[in-house]
């Protein structure tokens, strides 16, 4: 988004006045300094960035300048007030994004900006735009499940044994959902309710035997994980039953996201309840940084998902890791052999991520009759593939919804 250069209501921005702001900011006040801001290209960090600028240059003195569209200074500030801006727009930015010009060191800069060919300009950025929510729901109504989900499996694998299918998961693309939505999907609220929607419409299609076969290709043949939010999972009973029936074992996990499910106060309990459904609990989003911030370890769910990430072999996430069992951890994403062999390492067995995929494509097609007929790329796109259509041209397809040769029947 280009930053916006208005003139601002009964203030024009003429030469003079940007010059009499460079000028009050060349006065020899020691306890003073400038701000020199990179706020980078993303709208929200912009707007976010550029509130805390205009209060402080509002309520301290100084004037917000624009040097060019990614260059911004606050002049002026007492030099307390800047440090501490410093350290919280550090934080934001990055500490590379943000410099620190206490006067009168900072004069020569400033003296350059006052005679520059071209002078900075008064620093305005336009308000977020208001996004209707009109023609959402009938958008939706054209969205096939099949545009934005995908067959994913999640697989056991150890050093002497060839992957074992563990779990089938159906995954939301956002990339896929944000291109069908345009600019409806800049609206995180939007984007969050049509997520939701788009899970209650999953779940309400697993369970039809028609729809169900073209998600998942004639399965599911394994477990399912299922993202969800915590207001579809099955309501709880009013009362336990004193001699409940021994549990089956959890046909779908739902698939929380980590900051639901250490919102619901009563997690343990819902468990207990969820397995006389023969449902799972599973939790999505814990990456190297929620390691250091959460108790994994103690949050009462069956699966773990563990975003791969090169900076889990850092001393610190190592240790935060060690605390878990590592039998419940799923490592997710892996995107290459670094990761299968870190997983090893740690004594975790369960594996997902694009570069699986492939694996699992190899595996198929080397026991696969019909292999020459195919790349391996389509292959792995078919078998992705959430809808007959993206199936076609595969001459094997038993074997393409078994996934593995090993549940080939």
């Amino acid at each position: 988004m280009s930053i916006a250069r208005p003139s601002i209501p009964n203030m024009p921005a003429s030469q003079s006045s940007l010059q009499d702001s460079l000028r009050r900011a060349l006065r020899d006040e020691a306890g003073r300094a400038a701000l020199r801001v990179s706020p980078g290209t993303q709208p929200e960090a912009q707007r976010l960035v550029f509130a805390l600028l205009r209060e402080a240059a509002d309520v301290k003195g100084g004037s917000l300048l624009e040097i060019s569209p990614d260059d911004w200074l606050v002049t002026e500030l007492p030099s307390l007030e800047a440090g501490k801006l410093q350290t919280l727009l550090g934080k934001i930015l990055g500490n590379s994004a943000v410099q620190l010009l206490p006067l009168p060191a900072s004069k020569p800069m400033l003296v350059g900006l006052l005679s520059a060919a071209r002078l900075p300009q008064f620093l305005e950025v336009p308000a977020a735009e208001l996004i209707s929510p009109l023609g959402l729901h009938a958008r939706l109504d054209r969205l096939n499940l099949a545009q934005v989900y995908r067959r994913q499996s999640i697989v056991g694998i150890t050093d002497a044994m060839l992957p074992r299918l563990i779990f089938q998961r159906l995954a939301l693309d956002k990339t896929a959902l944000q291109l069908h939505l345009g600019s409806l999907a800049e609206d995180r609220a939007l984007l969050r309710h049509t997520q939701s929607l788009l899970q209650k419409h999953v779940l309400e299609a697993l369970g039809d035997e028609g729809t169900r076969k073209s998600l998942m290709g004639g399965g599911p043949i394994a477990p399912l994980l299922l993202d969800l939010p915590p207001d579809l999972l099955p309501s709880t009973p009013g009362e336990t039953e004193q001699d409940p029936q021994p549990a089956a074992a959890p046909a779908l996990y739902a698939t929380l996201s980590l900051h639901e499910a250490i919102s619901i106060s009563n997690l343990a309990a819902r468990r207990e309840a969820l397995r006389q459904e023969a449902w799972g609990i599973a939790i999505s989003g814990l990456s190297v940084s929620a390691l250091s911030l959460v108790e994994a370890d103690a949050l009462p769910v069956d699966w773990l998902i563990l975003d791969w990430s090169p900076a889990l072999e850092d001393t610190q996430a190592l240790r935060a890791l060690r605390r878990i069992d590592q039998a419940r951890v799923i490592l997710d994403g892996c995107d290459g052999e670094a990761a299968l062999s870190w997983g090893l390492s740690q004594g975790i067995h369960l594996y997902g991520g694009p570069w699986i995929e492939d694996i699992i494509a190899a595996s198929r097609m080397e026991y696969c009759s019909e292999a020459a007929r195919c790349l391996r790329s389509e292959c792995r796109a078919r078998g992705l593939a959430t809808s007959p259509f993206d199936r076609l041209g595969c001459h094997n397809h038993l074997l393409l919804e078994a996934v593995l040769p090993e549940c080939h029947s």
